[in-house]
C-alpha cells in the first residue's frame, strides 16, 4: 500500500501558501537523506554539510511558494539536484573565502561514466543512488524486521552471500531465504520507486 502523501502529491500541496506543518515535516522527511547524501557526494562534512542541508530547504520553501514545481518543464529531482549544486558551489566558495579547507567532491560521475550525457539524465542517475542509500538506512532501521529478515537483509542483499549458504548456516530451508529475499528487495523498491516518483 503506498503511503498517502506521495512526493507528486506533496509537491501539489506544497504549492499551497496556507500548505500545512505536517506537510512540510513529510516533505522534509523524505528528501533530507537525498539532500545530504547528495552534499556529501560533493565532498562537504560536519557543520558544512548540516548547514547546507537547511540552505538547500530554505531555498526549497521559498522557491516552491513562488514558483510551484510545473512537471511540464522537467522532473523535480533534476531540479532539486541543481539547488542542490548550487548551495554545494556557493558553501565551497564561502569555506574557500575564509582561508578553510575546501572538502573534494566524489567523482560520482566514475560510477557513472557517460559524462556526454545531458545534465538531466547524470543528476536523474545520481538521484537514484542516493535514494537507494536512503530507502536502504530506512529498511536497516525498521523495528518490524525480523531476526531473520535483518540475516536475510545484510548477508544475501548487502554482503551477497548465497539464499542456500545462508539457509546451511541458519539452518533454514533455502527457499525460505529466497522468498525473503525477494520480499525484501521488492519493499526497497518500493521506497526508491516512491522516492523517484515524477
Amino acid at each position: 500500500m503506498k503511503p498517502p502523501d506521495t512526493p507528486k502529491t506533496l509537491l501539489r500541496r506544497l504549492a499551497d501558501p496556507e500548505a500545512a506543518q505536517p506537510q512540510w515535516a513529510r516533505f522534509h522527511a523524505l528528501y533530507e537523506p537525498i539532500v545530504r547524501a547528495w552534499l556529501r557526494l560533493r565532498g562537504l562534512r560536519g557543520d558544512a554539510l548540516d548547514e547546507s542541508v537547511q540552505d538547500v530547504f530554505v531555498r526549497l520553501v521559498r522557491v516552491l511558494r513562488d514558483n510551484p514545481h510545473d512537471p511540464a518543464r522537467g522532473l523535480f529531482r533534476t531540479y532539486l539536484g541543481k539547488i542542490v549544486h548550487s548551495v554545494a558551489c556557493d558553501r565551497r566558495r564561502a569555506l574557500r573565502a575564509h582561508g578553510l579547507e575546501i572538502p573534494v567532491p566524489v567523482d560520482w560521475c566514475a560510477a557513472y561514466p557517460a559524462h556526454d550525457r545531458p545534465l538531466d539524465e547524470r543528476l536523474d542517475a545520481q538521484f537514484r543512488l542516493v535514494a537507494y542509500e536512503a530507502a536502504l538506512k530506512e529498511l536497516r532501521r525498521d523495528p518490524r524486521l525480523t531476526p531473520f529478515q535483518r540475516d536475510v537483509l545484510e548477508s544475501c542483499i548487502l554482503r551477497e552471500e548465497t539464499p542456500a549458504a545462508l539457509a546451511r548456516r541458519l539452518r533454514r530451508l533455502p527457499n525460505t531465504v529466497v522468498q525473503t529475499r525477494r520480499r525484501l528487495l521488492l519493499r526497497l523498491r518500493a521506497k526508491v520507486d516512491a522516492l523517484c516518483e515524477d
